[in-house]
C-alpha cells in the first residue's frame, strides 16, 4: 500500500500533493456538518404543519406579541376619559334660566299705551322667545304677582347655579339633573304647582354637561396604562415540546425556535454555508502550517492525518447533535472537543494542538448556533487539554492527563452552564462534563495507536512503548550482544540529558539510542564490547573486510528495524548514528599495511554508507555514541581517568565530527553544541569517575596455641 501510494503521489507535482489533503478536509468537514441538515433539520415555517417534533433544549421564554397587544388594549380601555370643567357650559346654564325669567318679565310689561297684552299675545311672545319650553308651563309665571315671581326667579336661579357647580358628564346629564332637582326642591318653597309645572322644566331645559373630555390627556393616560403592562410571554421548560410533528406552527412557536436556532433551514443553503466554512478553515490552517510548521506542511501523510482529525470532529459534533436534541440543556457539554486538541498535541506538537482549538470552536459554533455556553466550554477545554499532554515522558503521564482533564471538564461545564444557562441545567452539565472526560480518555487511548500505525507518526506514547526494555529487539540485543546493549543504555542516558538541555525531543533521542546498534546482533563477536574471553576475530581478517563487517551493522539494523515495523524516526537514528564517518581503526590499519607494501587505500571503502543526521536529536545520538564508546575505552585503559582527560576525549571527538561536516544538516547551533558537550562531560564523569584501588585481601594468621593437636 505504501509503495502504491508513493508511486501515485510521485507522479503528482508538489502543489497537487498539497491540494489533495486540503480537498479532503473541505469535502469531509462540509459533508460532516451537513449530515443533520439533510436528515432531521428540515425548515419550519409559521402557519404550516411542522415536519418534526422539536424539544426545548433549555428554558425558552418568548414574547407573545398578539397577547401582549391584547392585554395592553384592555388596560387602555379601563382608563376613564379625562374630564375637565367647561366654564362656558356652566355660565350657559345660569344664563338660560335668567333668559326665561327675563322673557316672562318682558311679556308682563304693559305696552306703550298702557294696555296689557292679551293672553294670546303673551303666549305667542313667549313661544318666540323660549322655543325650548312649553309655553303653557312658562305662561303660569305671567299670572304671578311681582313678589312671588321675584321669589320664584331667585330660587330657580339658585338651583341653576348649584347645578352649574356640579361636574356633570354628558352620559350622566339626565341623572345628575334629576338628583339635583330632587335635592333642591326638597329644601325650597314654591307656590303650589309652580315647582312641578315651571321650575323643573326650566332647569331641565337649561341643564347641559359641565365637563368635557380632554382627548390628549385621555390618550396619554391610556398609553401610560398600556406601557405599564409587561410583555406577555410563553415559556417552554427544558425538555418540553415546543412544536409537535404535524402541528400548525404559530408565530410564537417559530420565534421560540429561532431564538435557539432550531427552526432549521433549506438543506442546500446550509450545505453551502458548511462548504464555505470548511474552505475558510482549511485555508487558514494551511497558511499557518506553511508559515510556521513546514515539517507538517511538507508531509503528505501528516496533512491527511490533520484533515481526518477535523473530519472526525465534524462527525462527532453532528452525532451528539442528532443523538442529544437537548444539547444546550446540558448534553452539549458532552462534545469531546478536548480529544482533538490532545490528539493534535500528541501526534504533532503543542502549537498545532493550540491551532486545532480554533477550527474546533468554529465547527461547534456552526453546529450549535446560539449556544454560548457550549462554545465557551469547547474553547477553554481545548486550550486546557494541550498542556496536559504536551510533555509525556512516562506511561503514567497519559493516565494523569485523563483524570486531570476530567476534573477540569466537570468544573468548566458547571461554570459555563451557570453563566450561560439556567441553574437547572448545571446538574446535567456536571454529569456531561464527567462523561466528557471519560469519552475523551477513551477516544485518545483507542484512536492513538490506530492513527500512529496508519499514518506512521511517532508520538510520545509509541516511543514509550518502544522504550520498554521487554521489546523483542531489545531483548534479543541483551541476549546476543550484552556489551552493545549496555552501551546503548548508556548512550540513551547521554541523549536524554543532552536533548533535554537544548530543548530537543529527549524521548525520541533516548529511544532511538536504545535501537541504534541492534544490527550488531547478527555478528556480535566482531564488536569489541561483546568479546568476553574470546580472541578478536578481526586479527585474522584484512582491514577492508573488517571495515565492511563493522559497516554492515548499520544496514543490518535498518533491515531489522523495518522488519519489526519500527517508525521511520527510529530507523533514521540507526541509519545516521555514524553518518558518513570513517571506520578509523581499520582505516589506519589499512594505511599502515599499504605503506609497508607500497599500495593505496580507497578512503571511501572505509566510510559508512549511511546518511548524515538531519535533526538535532539524531545529531545528539551520533555524538553520544562516539563519546560513550571512546570514554569507556579510555576508562578501561586508565583506571584513574581525570575529568580533564575525559573532557579532552569528548571535545576532540565532537570537533572531529564538526570538522568532517557530519552535523551540517542537523540544525544544531554552536551554542547548543556547547550545551551538549557540557552535558556529556557531566554525565560521563559521573560514570567513569576515578575509583579507589582497594588492596588485595590478606589471609588471616592463625594462633598456634589455638590449633588443636
Amino acid at each position: 500500500m505504501r509503495r502504491l501510494r508513493a508511486g501515485l503521489l510521485g507522479r503528482l507535482p508538489a502543489w497537487a500533493r498539497r491540494f489533495l489533503p486540503l480537498l479532503l478536509a473541505v469535502v469531509g468537514v462540509s459533508a460532516g456538518l451537513s449530515v443533520s441538515v439533510f436528515l432531521t433539520d428540515q425548515p419550519i415555517y409559521a402557519g404550516e404543519p411542522s415536519p418534526r417534533t422539536v424539544v426545548a433544549p433549555d428554558l425558552i421564554r418568548i414574547e407573545d406579541p398578539e397577547a401582549t397587544d391584547r392585554a395592553r388594549r384592555e388596560a387602555a380601555d379601563l382608563i376613564e376619559p379625562v374630564l375637565v370643567d367647561d366654564p362656558e357650559a356652566k355660565a350657559a346654564i345660569v344664563q338660560k334660566v335668567r333668559d326665561v325669567f327675563a322673557a316672562v318679565a318682558e311679556v308682563r310689561e304693559p305696552a306703550a299705551d298702557g294696555q296689557t297684552a292679551s293672553a294670546r299675545d303673551q303666549r305667542s311672545a313667549l313661544a318666540q322667545r323660549l322655543p325650548d319650553l312649553q309655553v303653557d308651563r312658562v305662561q303660569a309665571l305671567v299670572a304671578l304677582d311681582d313678589e312671588t315671581l321675584a321669589s320664584v326667579s331667585a330660587e330657580t336661579l339658585s338651583i341653576a347655579q348649584q347645578l352649574a357647580r356640579q361636574r356633570i358628564p354628558a352620559e350622566r346629564l339626565e341623572t345628575a339633573t334629576e338628583e339635583q332637582l330632587r335635592t333642591e326642591l326638597a329644601v325650597r318653597s314654591f307656590p303650589e304647582g309652580v315647582a312641578e309645572t315651571v321650575v323643573e322644566p326650566v332647569i331641565r331645559s337649561a341643564s347641559q354637561p359641565t365637563v368635557i373630555v380632554d382627548d390628549e390627556a385621555t390618550v396619554a393616560a391610556q398609553e401610560q396604562a398600556a406601557a405599564a403592562v409587561s410583555a406577555v410571554t410563553r415559556s417552554f421548560p427544558a425538555g418540553a415540546v415546543v412544536v409537535s410533528a404535524g402541528e400548525v406552527v404559530d408565530a410564537v412557536q417559530l420565534a421560540a425556535l429561532r431564538q435557539r436556532g432550531l427552526e432549521g433551514a433549506e438543506p442546500w443553503r446550509e450545505a453551502a454555508k458548511a462548504i464555505v466554512l470548511a474552505i475558510v478553515l482549511t485555508l487558514a490552517v494551511a497558511a499557518y502550517l506553511r508559515a510556521y510548521r513546514p515539517r507538517v506542511w511538507s508531509s503528505w501523510s501528516r496533512l491527511v492525518l490533520l484533515s481526518c482529525l477535523f473530519i472526525g470532529l465534524a462527525l462527532i459534533v453532528e452525532a451528539v447533535t442528532l443523538l442529544a436534541p437537548t444539547a444546550a440543556a446540558g448534553w452539549g457539554y458532552l462534545l469531546p472537543a478536548g480529544a482533538i486538541a490532545m490528539l493534535a498535541t500528541i501526534l504533532f506538537d503543542p502549537p498545532v494542538g493550540v491551532l486545532s482549538v480554533i477550527p474546533t470552536v468554529v465547527i461547534v459554533a456552526f453546529a450549535e448556533p446560539g449556544e454560548g455556553g457550549v462554545v465557551a466550554f469547547t474553547a477553554i477545554a481545548g486550550l486546557l487539554s494541550v498542556p496536559l499532554v504536551s510533555r509525556l515522558s512516562a506511561r503514567g503521564d497519559l493516565r494523569r492527563a485523563a483524570w486531570q482533564s476530567t476534573l477540569a471538564y466537570v468544573a468548566l461545564a458547571g461554570l459555563c452552564a451557570a453563566v450561560f444557562n439556567d441553574l437547572a441545567t448545571v446538574r446535567l452539565a456536571l454529569l456531561a462534563g464527567l462523561a466528557n472526560g471519560v469519552l475523551v480518555a477513551m477516544l485518545v487511548n483507542t484512536s492513538l495507536p490506530f492513527l500512529e500505525s496508519l499514518f506512521g507518526v511517532v508520538t510520545a506514547t509509541s516511543l514509550l512503548d518502544l522504550a520498554d526494555r521487554n521489546h523483542p529487539l531489545l531483548r534479543e540485543l541483551e541476549q546476543k550482544a550484552l556489551g552493545s546493549y549496555n552501551h546503548s543504555i548508556m548512550v540513551a542516558t547521554l541523549c536524554e540529558r543532552a536533548a533535554r538541555a537544548i530543548g530537543a525531543d529527549a524521548l525520541l533521542a533516548s529511544t532511538a539510542a536504545l535501537y541504534h546498534d541492534i544490527g550488531k546482533v547478527r555478528r556480535p563477536w566482531f564488536f569489541v564490547e561483546n568479546q568476553f574471553g574470546i580472541a578478536n576475530p578481526h586479527d585474522d581478517l584484512e582491514p577492508g573486510v573488517s571495515a565492511v563487517i563493522i559497516q554492515e551493522h548499520v544496514t543490518d539494523g535498518i533491515t531489522m528495524a523495518r522488519s519489526h515495523r519500527l517508525p521511520p524516526e527510529i530507523v533514521d537514528g540507526i541509519a545516521t548514528h555514524h553518518g558518513t564517518t570513517l571506520v578509523s581503526y581499520f582505516h589506519r590499519k589499512a594505511l599502515a599495511a599499504a605503506a609497508a607494501s607500497g599500495g593505496e587505500v580507497d578512503e571511501a571503502h572505509y566510510r559508512y554508507q549511511g546518511r548524515r543526521p538531519a535533526s538535532r536529536e539524531m545529531a545528539v545520538l551520533m555524538l553520544a555514541d562516539c563519546c560513550e564508546g571512546a570514554s569507556r575505552a579510555a576508562a578501561q585503559h586508565n583506571r584513574n581517568l581525570s575529568r580533564k582527560q575525559l573532557e579532552d576525549v569528548v571535545r576532540s571527538l565532537i570537533a572531529d565530527r564538526v570538522d568532517d561536516g557530519q552535523l551540517d544538516a542537523s540544525a544544531l547551533t554552536f551554542a547548543e553544541l556547547k550545551t551538549v558537550t557540557a552535558s556529556f562531560i557531566d554525565t560521563l564523569v559521573g560514570v567513569y569517575h576515578p575509583r579507589i584501588a582497594y588492596p588485595d585481601p590478606v589471609a588471616p594468621t592463625l594462633n598456634p596455641e589455638s590449633v588443636e593437636p
